[in-house]
């Protein structure tokens, strides 16, 4: 894993130098050059403190709704900019303390980050959102009572001789996600390029998408749905509204 870390983190341009500060007169800023804009970084290391730091105006956030089926989960972000898609977690404690316990040494916990890609929402995957989907990347992020690396699979839904499949795109271990937790909160990339090599050449991710993340227990039974609705909203199962992401340029 530690080879995933260097091929993230030397992406990331972490160590970017800061401007002195004391300027000279050859660093005024220039009139007829356009003001930068503020960019959102994000470093995948189980500390969190970036994104309380973050632009928040350029994260699409969704907290749990109280009159949803599922409490496992309390609140999800994503950030994306033109190379990763960046995936918060934030977990009911006593739910999150729960499961860990019941693991007993097994792999637990997986989760499927779910995508839509083409903007059209009436064909691929019909569950779990009022949006059809067509790519699920699937993974466990704890393992042994305890948060572990995110890595996981890709899949595309599409239509067999008789019914809808899941068709395997990319294996783990290939470096399209990487995820670390701590206490209840937990964060995942994801490597469009990566990603954008592996899907049909017109489902590429682009600069629009929607996002949504499933969570389940060890067992594979439901624990969480996020975004989500009321059990009302959400034709009495508490589905929700995929979230519909603006890349940050």
């Amino acid at each position: 894993m530690a080879s995933v870390m260097c091929v993230f983190s030397c992406k990331k341009g972490d160590t970017t130098p800061t401007q002195p500060e004391d300027k000279t007169p050859s660093d005024k800023t220039d009139p007829e050059k356009p003001e930068e804009k503020p960019t959102v970084k994000l470093t995948i290391d189980g500390k969190f403190e970036d994104w309380a730091a973050a632009d928040q105006t350029k994260i699409k956030s969704f907290k749990n709704n109280p009159d949803s089926p599922w409490d496992a989960v309390k609140e999800i972000r994503v950030y994306a900019n033109a190379d990763f898609v960046y995936f918060y977690i934030r977990y009911n404690h006593d739910s999150l303390e729960e499961q860990l316990d019941l693991m007993e040494g097994e792999d637990g916990l997986p989760i499927r980050l779910c995508l839509n890609t083409d903007g059209e929402f009436t064909s691929g995957y019909e569950n779990y959102f009022l949006e059809c989907y067509d790519f699920i990347v699937e993974g466990a992020v704890a393992t042994g009572g305890e948060f572990t690396d995110f890595d996981g699979t890709l899949h595309q839904r599409v239509q067999g001789a008789e019914k809808m499949e899941w068709k395997e795109l990319l294996k783990p271990g290939n470096n399209l996600v990487f995820g670390k937790g701590s206490g209840d909160e937990y964060e995942i990339m994801l490597a469009r390029e990566i990603f954008n090599n592996a899907v049909p050449a017109d489902q590429k991710m682009g600069d629009k998408f929607s996002a949504g993340v499933r969570f389940y227990d060890i067992a594979w039974g439901e624990l969480s749905n996020m975004p989500n609705a009321s059990a009302e909203e959400g034709e009495g199962n508490g589905w929700g509204h995929l979230l519909e992401i603006t890349t940050d340029k």
